[in-house]
Order: structure tokens, then sequence, then C-alpha cells
């Protein structure tokens, strides 16, 4: 039976659940799976594994826990490696490029090189959860997105977000891609 290890690094819960999403998809597939924080995540936990898959949170171009995937640098390019963001707009608000450019940013070259696929999704956002920081930032966010004359689906949703108090994009329909590409990698 071929192992899978779901490595996530979640502020505040949506790539934690994408990670159990997938996990709950690929054992329903016979995968044996195992999802942990890249916070508890072990050089020998990962030599024990087919296949990587890592997804971090994306919170105005860094992402949660990336310094912990470069602590293992070595150990996630010795096998197949699957990466994933989760971001309030995700493709819906960038494009691809500039979304790996974030992770090309904060994992390196090396990893995002390596990966056999790399994927961007969607997530949520809890006004009444952010920490004080990040209340602070979303104030100018929001500034700026209002002084946008053309607003984007995605920037306009943000601005609504205010508003709403609290928005959910997270989808898990989203990871069948990522799902496929796993299990066709595992063959």
């Amino acid at each position: 039976m071929s192992r899978v290890v779901l490595i996530y690094g979640s502020q505040y819960g949506s790539t934690e659940r994408y990670a159990h999403w997938i996990a709950e998809e690929l054992s329903q597939a016979g995968v044996q799976t195992e999802v942990v924080a890249a916070s508890d995540i072990s050089p020998s936990l990962l030599a024990e594994a087919d296949m990587v898959v890592a997804g971090l949170s994306d919170y105005g171009g860094l992402l949660t826990e990336s310094s912990e995937l470069k602590k293992l640098v070595n150990q996630l390019l010795a096998q197949p490696l699957t990466l994933f963001t989760v971001s309030f707009s995700g493709l819906d608000g960038a494009p691809q490029e500039k979304l790996d450019g974030i992770l090309r940013k904060n994992v390196g070259e090396a990893l995002v090189d390596h990966a056999n696929g790399i994927f961007h999704f969607r997530g949520a956002l809890d006004h009444t959860r952010l920490s004080l920081k990040h209340k602070t930032v979303m104030i100018g966010i929001r500034s700026a997105i209002a002084a946008i004359p053309k607003k984007s689906v995605a920037n306009q949703q943000m601005l609504d977000s205010f508003s709403q108090k609290t928005v959910d994009y997270s989808s898990p329909e989203a990871c069948a891609p990522l799902i496929q590409l796993v299990r066709e990698n595992l063959g």
C-alpha cells in the first residue's frame, strides 16, 4: 500500500481543512495517508513516505510554516512532492505565475522545481478571528482595494467580506485535480 504524508501550515484552518479533504479522498482510494502540521514533521516520517503533499496558507505573500519545509529540503527532494497554497482569492485574484512566485520566494527554487504539481486553492476569511496584526493589515488592504476603479470579482468579494465578517470559498471539489495527480504518480 502506498503511503502519502500530507503536511500543512495553516494560520486559521483552511489549509488544514484542505489537507484533511485530500487525505480522506486518498484513503478512500486505498492510499495510506497521514496528515501532519509542518511544525510537527520529522525526517523519519518523510523517509517512510512514497509521496509528500505540502500545503501552506498565504497571508500577504508570506506562507505559514514555510520555514519548516525549508529545514527539510533534502528529505523533501528525496521523493515525489506536490505543493499547494490556500489564500482568500486563489487563482480568482492572482495569476498562476504570481502565486507560483510567492511559493518560490517562501520555500525556495529547489522545492518548487522538484514538485510534480502546484495548486492554488481559495480559502476562508473570518474577520472575527484575525490577530491584531492581521486586522491592521486588512485595513490597508481594504483601502487599497477600495481605491481600484475597476475591481475584479475577487477584489469585490474581499471588500464584501468586511461587512459579512465571515466568508468561505474553500471547496473539497477543488482538490480533485491534485488528488488525481497524486494517484497517477503513485501508479
